[in-house]
């Protein structure tokens, strides 16, 4: 069966919309990929644009058709994986699993980052609150006359103790 889109080609050239590569992204992906001195043709980065949707097109049609098989309503990256392999592209199935490990590794790190930022973290609501006592207390502590609270940071060195008079030493004879 042909998998493959006839798309014309001014179509393709003008939709840059959805279910299509950002141009922006693939030109910068191409121009540094190569090698120093080379230089390509608008026509020719539009043809490597349009290969590119074509293969994500193929890629996405294909896992769909695997999930859908496995009664699933998400497409999963096994199903990718699948996908290059039923396609004949099983030389990037390794590559397509090491960014999908790494890419899971930085997904678990962003998100241990967000729940330690969510334990510190209060609402607009509950700073208020908080700052609203604060002011309170400081206010009932002023009016009552009890000292200011110690300040926040190192505590200071009470200063050394004199020593301790001796009478003896203290007499001239």
């Amino acid at each position: 069966r042909d998998r493959r889109r006839r798309v014309p080609r001014r179509a393709a050239m003008a939709d840059d919309g959805e279910g299509s590569l950002p141009k922006a992204t693939v030109a910068k992906m191409i121009s540094e990929r190569l090698p120093p001195g080379l230089k390509l043709t608008a026509e020719v980065k539009e043809m490597i644009l349009e290969a590119c949707n074509e293969f994500v097109q193929c890629v996405s049609s294909e896992a769909n058709e695997i999930s859908t098989k496995e009664n699933k309503s998400t497409i999963m990256p096994e199903h990718v994986v699948g996908a290059l392999e039923s396609l004949d592209f099983a030389s990037y199935v390794e590559t397509v699993s090491a960014a999908m490990l790494e890419m899971k590794e930085e997904g678990k790190e962003l998100r241990a980052e967000k729940k330690k930022k969510k334990g510190m973290q209060m609402t607009p609501e509950e700073a208020l609150a908080m700052q609203q006592k604060m002011f309170a207390e400081a206010k009932a502590r002023y009016e009552s006359g009890e000292p200011a609270a110690a300040p926040a940071g190192p505590p200071v060195a009470a200063p050394p103790p004199e020593p301790p008079v001796d009478a003896q030493a203290g007499s001239l004879e």
